[in-house]
Formats: C-alpha cells, sequence, structure tokens
C-alpha cells in the first residue's frame, strides 16, 4: 500500500511539471505572397494563435516573385492589414533570410515590407516581448507600432524604416512615422536600426515610458556620412523615464540631419529621460557636421537628463542649423545638462558650430547646465552666436562650463583671425535669479575666447548672480584667452550681483555697465585685469566702464571681501562717462595695486571720468601706483564726490605707492566736483590736484590730506601759485581763486590752542560766508604749503576777516590755507606761515580767561574755595544785560569752563563786560574784547 501511494504522487507530480512546459514553434515564410500559405501574414496568425513562444524565420528562394537580383532584396507588398501581434514572445526574425539564402544585399537588410502609403502600420505589438528584426519597412503610416499597455519588452532590431534597401535615400514611397510607441507601451528596445526619410517623423513616443533608444541612424544614411531627413529624429510626449543612448559607442545614436529636431521632449508629463552618449548633428564620426534644425528641444519636460558624468556618457551636440539644445516653456525645469560637447567636434579640439548652443526660454526654470565634477563640464564652444542663451526665465544655474575654450580650456576656436563664438552666455528680457558660476572651482566657469561678450545681461534681466567666473582668460588664470569685453550690463538690467570674478585679458573691457535704466547692480570682489592671484598683469583695455546713462550701480563695497582690485589695464582703470551716467558708487577698491595693495600694478589712469556725468561717489579707494593719473575728471563732469581714498600711498597709507602724473586732474569744464573729505592725495610725482581750463570751475576741494607730492598741493593752471589779484575779479580753472592771508598764528600753551586771523581779497563780491581751511604743512620746498593735516575752518565776515582757533599743532608746526567760495571754487594752498606763542592774561583774581579778543569760542579758568554756584552775564558798556553765558554748579578747586560768544547772534566787535558773580557773595566785572 506504501509504494503505491508513493508512486501515484510520482505521476501527479511529473504530469504536472510537463502540463507547464510550454513549446516553442517555428514559422518559415517561404514566399513574398501578401496571404496564404508561407506568407507572413499567415505566419503571424499562426504564432497569434499559439500560446507560447514563436519564431517567425524567412527563407524565401531566389525564385521567387518579389525578389529583385539588383538590389539583392525581397519585397513583400503588402495589400490589407496584418493580423496584430498578439500573442506574444513572438521573434520575427529577417535575418534568418541571409542565414538560408546567403547576404544578397551587402548594404542593407533582404525582406523589404512595402506598404501602399495609406495603410497603418506594418507590424503592430499589441503583447509582450515580441522581435522584429531585419526588415526595410516603407509606405505605412506607422512603420512599426508598438502599442497598448500589455506591449512590455518588446525589440525593435536592425531595421531599415525610411529608406531605400540600402540605406542611401529615402524610400519612394515612405512611412509618415517610422516607428510609433503609444498607449503606454513600455520597456521597449528600438536598436541598431536606420530610421530615416520618412514624412512626419523618426520615431514617436504618447504616454509610454521606460523605453530604450540605442545604436540608431536616425535622420542620415546607412553610413552615418549623408543626411536622409526625417521632420524630427525621437519625439517623446508626455512619456517618463525613456532613455536614449548609452554608455558605448555600440549604444550611441546618431541622431543627425533631421528637418526641425533631433530628439523632441514635449509635455509636463515627460520626466526623467535620459539623453547620453550621442552624436546629434554630427556625422557618425563626430568630426563634421550633419545638422538638424535644433539638436534637442525640452517642451514642457521635466528631470531629464542630457549627458552624464563621464566622457562615455557625453553627447557631441554640434553643427545644428538654429540650437544644440531649446528649454522652451513653463513646467521645462529640473532639467540637468551635463558633460557635453555642444559646438564642437568629439575630441572638443576642433569648432563644429551650432548657431546657438542651448537655449533656455519662456519661463523654463529650474535647470541646471553644467555640474561640480569635472566630468559633468560642458563644453560649449564654437558656436556661431552663443554658447548659452536664458530669455525670460528664472532660476536656472550654469556651472563648471567652458564657453568658449577648447576642451583643455586653453585655446579659443577662430576662423582666420576672427573667434567663432558671438557671447559665451546671454541672460536677456527679464531673465531672473539665473546663478552663472558658484563660490569655489569646482563651480567655476571658464567664460572667454568668445568673439563680442564673455557674457551679456540685456533686457530687463534681475536678480541674477555671476560669482567665481574667469572671464577673459585661461583654465590656469594666468594667461589672457580673450573676450572682446568680458560682461555687459545692458538695457535696463537690474538687481543683478556679479562678485568674485576674474575678468582680465579681454579686448576692451572687462566690465561694461551702458545704458539707462541699468542700475542696481552689484560688483564686488573681483580681480579685473591680474591673474587669479592678484599678483601679475592680464590686462583688459579698460577694466570697468560706465556709461550712456547707466545709474545706482555699486563697484566694490566696504567689506575687505567686497573690494575689487582693478590693475593692470591699458587705459583707465575705471571709466565713468556719458549725461546721464549717475549716483553710481566706486567703494573700497584697491585701483592700480596688487592684491595686498602694496605693490604698483598700473592701468593708465586710475579713474576717468568724462562727458558730463553727475553725482557719482568715489570713496575709500587706494587708487596708486597707476602710470598716468590718480583719478581724471575731464568734459564736462560736473557734481561727482571724491571721499575717504588713498591716493598715490599704499592701502595703510604710510607708504608711498606714487601715480605717476598728478593725484587728481579736473580739466575741460569740469565742475561742482567735490574733493573730500578724508582724501589722503600723497606721492604722487607730479600735483596733487591739478585744475585746468578757464571753464573748469566750482570744483570744492575740502578737508583732505594733501602732501609729499612731486609738485604742488594745489595748483590752478598756469603752472605755480598764482599770485592773488585786487578783488579776486580774474578768471580762470576755480575762477583762480584768491588764497587767504594768515594775518597772525599764535599759539596759547595754557589752552594748547593755536589762535589765527586773516584775511581774503575778494572784493568784487561779498566775501561773506567763504570758508578758510587751515592745514598744518607739510613744508614743502615750494613755500606754498601742502595741506598734510586739516586743522579746522573758519567763515569769512562781511569786511574779508575771519579768525578761527584749533587743538593739535605746536610752535614748531607751519601752517597753510585754502579758501572756498559759496560755489565751492577752492583756492591753491597759502604761503606757509610759522607759529607764534600768545600772552597769556594772569592776575590776582581767581579767574581768567583767554583768548581776549575773543572770536567766538573762549575758556574762563575759576578757583572756587568751596562748592558753590555762579552766574556768568554778558553786559554792553552801558550797563545793558544781553544776556546769560552760565549758571551752574562749581566744585572746590580749579574749574574751567568753555563757552562762546556765538550764543548772541547780533553781537557786533567791540568792548563788552562780563560779570561773575558767585553764591559766595563775589561779584567781579571783567572786561572782554569782541571781533566779529
Amino acid at each position: 500500500m506504501k509504494h503505491r501511494y508513493s508512486s501515484r504522487i510520482l505521476f501527479i507530480a511529473i504530469f504536472f511539471l510537463f502540463s507547464q512546459i510550454v513549446f516553442s514553434n517555428t514559422y518559415t515564410v517561404s514566399n513574398t505572397n501578401d496571404a496564404g500559405a508561407g506568407s507572413l501574414r499567415e505566419a503571424i496568425g499562426l504564432a497569434n494563435s499559439n500560446p507560447g513562444p514563436d519564431n517567425i524565420y524567412f527563407n524565401i528562394p531566389l525564385a521567387d516573385a518579389g525578389y529583385n537580383a539588383g538590389t539583392g532584396t525581397w519585397t513583400i507588398n503588402v495589400v490589407t492589414l496584418w493580423p496584430m501581434v498578439l500573442g506574444g514572445y513572438t521573434n520575427i526574425d529577417a535575418t534568418s533570410q541571409t542565414t538560408n539564402q546567403g547576404n544578397t544585399n551587402l548594404n542593407g537588410p533582404e525582406i523589404a515590407i512595402q506598404g501602399n502609403g495609406t495603410l497603418d502600420y506594418s507590424f503592430n505589438l499589441v503583447s509582450p516581448n515580441n522581435t522584429v528584426k531585419g526588415f526595410i519597412v516603407n509606405g505605412f503610416n506607422y512603420g512599426i507600432l508598438v502599442y497598448n499597455s500589455t506591449a512590455t519588452g518588446n525589440q525593435i532590431n536592425g531595421n531599415y524604416i525610411g529608406t531605400n534597401y540600402n540605406g542611401t535615400i529615402a524610400a519612394a514611397i515612405t512611412n509618415q512615422y517610422g516607428i510609433a510607441l503609444s498607449g503606454s507601451a513600455t520597456t521597449t528596445t528600438i536598436m541598431n536600426n536606420l530610421i530615416s526619410g520618412n514624412a512626419m517623423g523618426g520615431i514617436g513616443l504618447t504616454a509610454s515610458n521606460s523605453n530604450i533608444f540605442k545604436g540608431n541612424k536616425i535622420g542620415t544614411d546607412r553610413t552615418g556620412m549623408n543626411k536622409i531627413p526625417n521632420p524630427y529624429g525621437i519625439a517623446i510626449d508626455n512619456s517618463s523615464n525613456n532613455t536614449v543612448g548609452g554608455n558605448s559607442a555600440a549604444t550611441r545614436n546618431i541622431i543627425s540631419g533631421n528637418i526641425s529636431a533631433g530628439i523632441v521632449i514635449n509635455g509636463t508629463v515627460s520626466s526623467g529621460n535620459i539623453i547620453t552618449g550621442n552624436y546629434i548633428g554630427t556625422n557618425v564620426n563626430g568630426t563634421d557636421s550633419l545638422p538638424n534644425d535644433n539638436g534637442i528641444i525640452l517642451a514642457g519636460s521635466n528631470s531629464t537628463t542630457i549627458g552624464g558624468s563621464s566622457s562615455n556618457l557625453r553627447n557631441i551636440i554640434s553643427g545644428n542649423y538654429l540650437a544644440g539644445i531649446v528649454l522652451n516653456g513653463t513646467g521645462t525645469r529640473l532639467n540637468s545638462i551635463k558633460g557635453n560637447f555642444i559646438g564642437t567636434a568629439v575630441t572638443g579640439m576642433q569648432h563644429l558650430s551650432n548657431h546657438t548652443g542651448i537655449i533656455v526660454k519662456a519661463q523654463s526654470n529650474l535647470n541646471t547646465i553644467g555640474g561640480t565634477s569635472t566630468g559633468e563640464r560642458n563644453v560649449i564652444s564654437g558656436n556661431i552666436e552663443i554658447g548659452v542663451y536664458i530669455e525670460a526665465s528664472d532660476s536656472n544655474v550654469v556651472v563648471n562650463n567652458f564657453l568658449g575654450p577648447d576642451s583643455t580650456g586653453m585655446n579659443a576656436f577662430k576662423i582666420g583671425d576672427s573667434l567663432v563664438q558671438a557671447n559665451g552666455i546671454e541672460l536677456n528680457t527679464v531673465a531672473k535669479r539665473n546663478t552663472i558660476g558658484g563660490s569655489n572651482a569646482n563651480t567655476r566657469n571658464i567664460i572667454s575666447g568668445n568673439r563680442v561678450y564673455g557674457l551679456i545681461y540685456y533686457g530687463n534681466c534681475s536678480y541674477n548672480n555671476t560669482s567665481g567666473n574667469y572671464i577673459g582668460t585661461n583654465v590656469t588664470g594666468n594667461a589672457a584667452l580673450p573676450n572682446a569685453t568680458g560682461i555687459c550690463v545692458d538695457a535696463g538690467s537690474n538687481h543683478n550681483q556679479m562678485n568674485n570674478n576674474l575678468l582680465s585679458g579681454n579686448k576692451s573691457y572687462g566690465i561694461f555697465f551702458v545704458t539707462t535704466n541699468t542700475y542696481y547692480n552689484e560688483f564686488k570682489g573681483n580681480i579685473v585685469g591680474l591673474n587669479a592671484a592678484g599678483t601679475d598683469t592680464i590686462p583688459n583695455d579698460i577694466g570697468v566702464v560706465l556709461v550712456a546713462g547707466t545709474r545706482y550701480n555699486q563697484i566694490g563695497g566696504l567689506n575687505a571681501g567686497e573690494r575689487n582690485i582693478i590693475s593692470g589695464n591699458r587705459y583707465d582703470g575705471i571709466e565713468i562717462a556719458d549725461n546721464g551716467t549717475k549716483f553710481n558708487q566706486i567703494i573700497g577698491n584697491y585701483i592700480g595695486t596688487d592684491i595686498t595693495g602694496t605693490i604698483a600694478k598700473p592701468n593708465e589712469n586710475g579713474i576717468g571720468m568724462a562727458t558730463n556725468p553727475k553725482f557719482n561717489t568715489i570713496d575709500q579707494n587706494v587708487i596708486s601706483g597707476n602710470d598716468r593719473m590718480g583719478i581724471i575728471i575731464f568734459e564736462f563732469a560736473d557734481s561727482n564726490t571724491i571721499s575717504n581714498n588713498k591716493i598715490g600711498s599704499n592701502a595703510s597709507g604710510t607708504a608711498a605707492l606714487s601715480n605717476h602724473s598728478c593725484g587728481i586732474v579736473l580739466l575741460q569744464g569740469a565742475s561742482n566736483n567735490i574733493i573730500g573729505p578724508n582724501n589722503t592725495i600723497a606721492f604722487n610725482d607730479s600735483v596733487g590736484v591739478l585744475v585746468v581750463d578757464n571753464n573748469t570751475i566750482q570744483n570744492r576741494i575740502t578737508e583732505n590730506s594733501i602732501h609729499d607730492n612731486g609738485f604742488f598741493g594745489i595748483d590752478l593752471a598756469p603752472y605755480g601759485p598764482t599770485p592773488n589779484d585786487a578783488g579776486d575779479a580774474d578768471s580762470g580753472p576755480n575762477l583762480l581763486m584768491n588764497y587767504p592771508v594768515i594775518s597772525t598764528s599764535v599759539y596759547d600753551p595754557a589752552n594748547s590752542l593755536t589762535w589765527l586771523t586773516g584775511t581774503i581779497d575778494y572784493s568784487y563780491q561779498s566775501p561773506l560766508g567763504i570758508k578758510i581751511e587751515v592745514f598744518k604743512s607739510d613744508n614743502d620746498p615750494f613755500g606754498f604749503g601742502e595741506g598734510e593735516v586739516y586743522l579746522g575752518s573758519a567763515i569769512v565776515d562781511a569786511s574779508g576777516n575771519w579768525a578761527t582757533n584749533f587743538p593739535g599743532v605746536t610752535q614748531a608746526d607751519n601752517l597753510t590755507a585754502t579758501a572756498i567760495d559759496l560755489a565751492g571754487n577752492t583756492s591753491e594752498f597759502s604761503a606757509n606761515t610759522s607759529i607764534v606763542v600768545g600772552i597769556k592774561e594772569n592776575t590776582n583774581s581767581n579767574f581768567s580767561f583767554f583768548p581776549n579778543p575773543v572770536i567766538d569760542n573762549f575758556t574762563i579758568n575759576y578757583s572756587s574755595a568751596k562748592d558753590s554756584k555762579i552766574e556768568i552775564n554778558l553786559y554792553e558798556p552801558n550797563g545793558k544785560l544781553i544776556g546769560n553765558l552760565f549758571s551752574g554748579d562749581l566744585k572746590t578747586g580749579n574749574n574751567r569752563l568753555n563757552l562762546s560768544i556765538n550764543k548772541f547772534s547780533n553781537l557786533t566787535t567791540g568792548i563788552y563786560f562780563l560779570n561773575i558773580i558767585s553764591n559766595e557773595g563775589k561779584s567781579e566785572m571783567r572786561k572782554i574784547s569782541v571781533i566779529k
């Protein structure tokens, strides 16, 4: 019983096992008939009837009526639609004809499927894991159709779809679309096909995911050297996670010669597609152009990867008539373009131009071009117009690319003597918040070797950030690879930040701000005209240019990290020009020095201002070491302010770093400019401040330290000290303002004050209100001092008299002064004046005061035997009370009170009386002389 039971179990198991085995059937096509025994139609029908896997092989004899001995092909003319491939796991292999009958077509497949131009498809794969291999397919709406969610894992391999028998021209009756995938077909592999010459498109996907396209030639002949265009190569519509290409030569697609685009990915549902390792717009060798209109177009798709992080994933996207890559429209976001050559041949050493490398437009946002590793760097060079063009799109990132140089980063592409690519990057038409570069070497773009601009902002672009790039040099930052101009900010572009870049070696300008409403841009922390280390020169013609009405831009900043080094340029370090160019700020820069501020790296002039710019500010800069002037202001430059700068010294102001001509020159109608306060204008080889030409007037030179210049501190041309003229009615630079005369200079040792009186000859108008500035002189050899230390000022009265006092000098010092009229015309320095010691009033009283006479301020010393209260009142000689000067408490011992006659505005020069009353019962009256 036990043995019988065991045998029964074994029988059941064996029966069950064999019941699960489905045998593979093979069907052989033996003729080219459209139907009937031995036809392909019959074979498909038989395969559909078999529930298991099937092979359809071919063995059609040479004697068949469909054989063409001239082409070596057998043509099956399809009259009515074939059945769909329903059963799945069907291998339809036309290469078996070669095996069975020999290689009769050396340049292509042997079996041709020819439609009449009206049928929908040749093969329609609606089931899984089918293969269509080795056919020539023409004359259908869809050469091969893969349709339905049940169509998974299919393979279309080694076919000619849309061309003649040898892949040299389009078929006489071609397909509308070469291959179509739709209805949620997934995981199809389309490989090693020639898909060219189709009337509407090469490959189209609609709502089909996770498919692979590799090793195909799409838009070319079979050699990949000539074009047989489709309107587009591959169109992916609302489909995701598809892969075009791969990581080897075997998986590389050649997608070239197409009329519209090589690849188009449409729709916001299209996500996660990968395009890698392809040649798009070139021949099969990647050495010459075979253009599509556009290489790749992304329209509404997201999270696409174009390229990769290693060279075997690199696309060569070059030679296209229009753009290499276009990102277009809302929803086109989070795409990554990395590791590609765009505009070059396969080696990256020869240009193979697209018209434009990459276009990002119409609210294509949050895309990334490049990446932080070397392998993710795009070479976007050799294009005819622009490397990367961003228009009306936000928050895109362009990092670690070569834009202009070859793949070594050392050379530019030229045709003859002309550079190929016009602009490296262009931001246009309200492009916002895009990032060009970053904070370290891994994000640095090399934007060099472009024919016009390295980078241009145009058309109201705003809030974009360009940082950390080399613009005008090679990849080392040590040699020029010039653009014509490094950066241009134009046409109302505003609120952009350009920080920490190297802008050197450009033929014209490092950076160029131009046109009205180009405003509120920041340019900080850059090196302009030197190498990356800031130690040696790589000149631009001019470092920074602001012209044609640009305004409110800031060049530099107050922190060390915001300092620009603008040095080594052939002409001006900074040029500010043109009417309407106003309210720009030049702050905290080194202009003419190395990065340490201690070694000269000269521009020709530090700063030039011309042609009526107004209200610009030059503040807290080091402007030293330049070959000619530190600052030159001319051609009606008006109402600009120059303050707090070091002009001719090192950064600390302690040693000479001379400009080799004047510190500042004003000429040719420059007027109403303010030089001061707090400039140090020292050690320059010629004049500190030179004012030239009769119409150069009303320039205020105030409260500066001017010393140790080669000639005069301030010189109103003609050369040398200009003698005062009676009444000062003459004309000339700054109206040849008469300098003041110091009448007395008396030192009060008790109070460590120096008291001055003086006059100015200005009788052709009222002198009232003229400002006298007094300086400690540097005792220059010409006898007309340079004002090394500003001490204080006085205001001239209606009679031309003035008086003042100040601390901070000794009897050993010499003094000099300037006069500034109400319009700002400033004189030269007066002759040096020595100081004498004044007489201190001493009495036996318990109080004294000094000085006497009093001009404005005076001091009372009062000795009190105990804590007390006092009042000090001022009286006219007739006993009329003028008013109270002081009421308050005093401490036991000596007390010092600092008082001012200016409390009483109506006083005139004369004798008055001080009455001092204490609560001790003491009252004293003292005579005081007042000069007003």
